[in-house]
């Protein structure tokens, strides 16, 4: 994350417009009146069933990190999965919730992928993700804990879209998504055990096993709840990557070397991923008097894995058969893109809320801390069973505390302000290994970057509710932001080395929205909304200091900017007698738009650099229409058009689409959802071929590195009892559509569970 160049860069961006985005009126229209006498219980200003997108079938309340409020007053497209959808619905990880709500894509989705990252409208690094209001993303906008979290651990999912810098400062310029867990209000528990498999040998996650329990209750007169969770998943992987032979290694020995279409000679698989992931997270909150509530979660989470199993396509020439060697070297280690890894993460917070007669406030402390080591064979050196290694140990910490006030002014207008400051830290280091299976075998280290930053921010908004039909929203927030003690340290291209880096920035992001409800028999159950505002990102330290690694090749840019954008959407949502169908237009402005260049090559290796501007804008529709009883049928269509309109860094791409953005994705679900009995939902996903470079090369088919034509076709069955024992079965891409989304896509596989919950 750490800024940039050794002088001083203070710039002041206000644009003053009318906006707000979802998330300022999370904390604005509350629910927390007088009328709270409980943390759980819902406060709603309407007696109608409202239902928002897809994925709200029932009164939906989006929550903030403080504070909540009814969805019909929050601005934006809004979309919620509740606990039917997540438990219901062919779902193998947290992050396929995600997928099916329009407008999100999930980056080189694999079955287990280390370092998932969240798109909401074409922005790269642009999503804040939040579990219970607590910041997941760290200021580099990395989530790694997100694939270490329970599936079964969450019973709801928000996500707002359209810039919310406004609340949450940098790193939430593209949309929010808040994974929300339940609280007990009496005795529950419930345990789960799960089997899946590949169809096809050496397709799919082999053995996968998954496992998870919680118990909770509630003490002194529910005054005092307290919930315990823990779960762990394995699997031996598949290979999703190939094996590939560097250029300059010579072949006049061996046979049987496939060239894909990029030109990469193939020797094998690059090995199956064996992974291991653990959860365990303590959560309790304490009722002090009528108005007060003390909140604590404390949570320890890893994921570990291994590649084994390499496949040679391989054959000696002078005796014909099958070899792991080439030149009596063992290649199929040291891509850097295998090895082996170990992340863990520890995650607390602890915060007071306090009602007032009119108001209330909210102070919180949270800290998300990452320790992680990734090594590797030196490829040529090493071979699967030891030898010379290189490693990338990453550790990081980032700590949050927020004072948050909200008043009501009086019957139309509420206010809300906030002071919040940020303290991050992140070190990389590369260090050299003797042994490279052996932790242990560590020596030098040749090759790091880090640095800290603080943040200070305040904001406040106004929200007002002119006519039961008629409500709007103002606000503003201020980010000082500094970076510190930044460097860059490279023993093998000393030339690049930088010490003592820092960056101030001082920004203003402003927003506004209104909402319009026509009081009409005709329009019952119209909202038509509107909201418009400004947001930043900041450059990160992968972003200016990526290093080649494996067969991708990257240049630095130490002198990258950060990326300002002003956010526009307006549309409706009717929602009346079960039948939901939204419409937006949403429109992002992008200046010094920071974005991924080149194509990885080693004459064009990858590069982020700021582009003068750029423009996302498209169209997100959702629909949710039921058929017969608890049959019904959803989806989602999203279009988005993410153009480079100007950049005088690579004049060639102006008028190119984002790489990795696709243009076109769809959702389409066929859901039966009864209280008991038999249930069932049939998922399907699609996207058309997209770019994987800034010229816009068109795809190649069954070529790693590429993004071709996707599509998933996925099953759920199952049948709920009315003693709390569900029984299950997953079938994941049926069709067995082994795509590349850059990495090879699992294939077809089958998931067993029996779930068990007491309540």
């Amino acid at each position: 994350m750490h800024l940039i160049t050794q002088k001083h860069i203070g710039f002041i961006t206000i644009k003053p417009l009318l906006s707000i985005s979802c998330c300022f009126a999370l904390y604005t229209h509350l629910a927390y009146t007088q009328e709270i006498t409980n943390h759980h219980e819902v406060i709603q200003k309407k007696t109608h069933t409202h239902t928002t997108n897809t994925y709200a079938i029932e009164e939906a309340v989006i929550t903030g990190n403080a504070f909540a409020s009814d969805v019909e007053k929050i601005p934006g497209n809004v979309s919620i999965a509740n606990s039917k959808h997540i438990k219901n619905m062919p779902n193998n990880k947290i992050t396929d919730i995600l997928k099916k709500i329009g407008g999100i894509r999930v980056d080189n989705d694999v079955s287990f992928n280390p370092r998932p990252k969240i798109k909401i409208r074409g922005i790269n690094y642009g999503t804040l993700l939040m579990l219970d209001g607590v910041i997941l993303s760290d200021l580099e906008g990395e989530a790694r804990i997100l694939n270490q979290i329970s599936l079964y651990d969450v019973e709801r999912v928000e996500v707002a879209r359209g810039a919310f810098s406004s609340l949450y400062g940098a790193g939430a310029i593209g949309g929010v998504v808040n994974f929300i867990t339940s609280m007990p209000t009496s005795f529950q528990s419930q345990a789960l055990v799960g089997y899946g498999s590949e169809f096809i040998d050496n397709t799919a996650d082999k053995n996968l096993i998954r496992i998870y329990a919680s118990v909770g209750d509630a003490f002194l007169d529910k005054k005092f709840r307290i919930k315990l969770s823990a779960g762990h998943t394995r699997s031996d992987g598949y290979s999703s990557f190939p094996s590939i032979l560097p250029n300059n290694v010579n072949t006049d020995a061996i046979d049987g070397i496939i060239i894909d279409k990029a030109g990469n000679k193939i020797i094998g698989t690059g090995g199956n991923r064996d992974y291991n992931i653990y959860d365990i997270r303590l959560k309790a909150e304490y009722d002090i008097h009528d108005s007060g509530i003390l909140s604590g979660m404390i949570s320890f989470s890893n994921h570990n894995y291994t590649f084994k199993h390499y496949k040679s396509y391989i054959t000696n020439k002078n005796t014909g058969q099958y070899t792991d060697l080439v030149n009596g070297k063992d290649y199929f280690v040291g891509s850097g893109l295998g090895g082996m890894g170990t992340y863990s993460h520890l995650l607390g917070s602890l915060s007071y809320n306090h009602n007032f007669e009119q108001s209330h406030l909210k102070v919180s402390y949270a800290t998300l801390n990452l320790f992680s080591k990734w090594q590797d064979a030196e490829q040529g050196v090493g071979d699967r069973n030891g030898g010379a290694g290189t490693t990338q140990d990453i550790d990081s910490t980032s700590n949050y505390f927020d004072i948050l006030y909200h008043m009501d002014i009086d019957e139309i207008h509420s206010i809300s302000t906030a002071l919040q400051f940020r303290y991050y830290n992140f070190i990389q280091l590369n260090r050299n290994m003797t042994h490279w299976k052996d932790y242990d075998t560590r020596t030098n280290t040749y090759r790091g970057y880090g640095g800290q930053a603080f943040v200070a921010s305040a904001y406040t908004s106004l929200a007002s509710e002119w006519l039961p039909t008629l409500s709007t929203t103002l606000g503003i927030r201020y980010d000082y932001w500094l970076n510190y003690d930044g460097y860059l340290f490279d023993n093998k291209n000393p030339e690049t080395n930088r010490h003592n880096q820092t960056a101030y920035a001082s920004i203003f992001s402003p927003k506004a929205s209104i909402n319009y409800t026509p009081d009409s028999i005709i329009l019952q159950g119209l909202v038509l909304k509107s909201s418009i505002g400004s947001g930043f990102r900041m450059p990160t330290m992968r972003d200016m200091y990526q290093f080649t690694h494996a067969t991708t090749y990257w240049a630095i840019n130490p002198n990258l900017q950060q990326e300002n954008a002003l956010s526009f959407d307006i549309g409706g949502e009717y929602n009346y007698n079960g039948y939901a169908v939204s419409l937006y237009y949403y429109d992002t402005e992008l200046w010094n738009m920071i974005y991924r260049g080149g194509s990885g090559k080693e004459d064009d290796p990858y590069k982020h650099i700021n582009a003068g501007r750029g423009r996302i804008h498209g169209i997100e529709f959702a629909m949710n229409l039921p058929i017969w009883g608890d049959l019904s049928l959803e989806g989602n269509y999203t279009l988005t058009l993410a153009t480079i309109l100007k950049n005088d860094a690579k004049p060639a791409t102006i008028g190119k689409q984002l790489a990795a953005t696709p243009k076109h994705m769809a959702n389409f679900a066929l859901n039966y959802f009864p209280q008991y009995g038999f249930y069932g939902s049939i998922w399907m996903y699609y996207a058309p071929a997209f770019y994987a470079n800034d010229l816009n090369t068109p795809a190649l088919s069954g070529t790693y590195g590429n993004y071709e034509s996707q599509f998933t076709l996925n099953a759920k069955l199952g049948y709920r009892f009315t003693n709390g024992i569900d029984l299950s079965a997953n079938f994941n891409n049926i069709t067995n559509n082994r795509y590349y989304d850059f990495y090879q896509v699992a294939g077809a596989s089958y998931y067993l569970q029996l779930h068990y919950k007491y309540r």
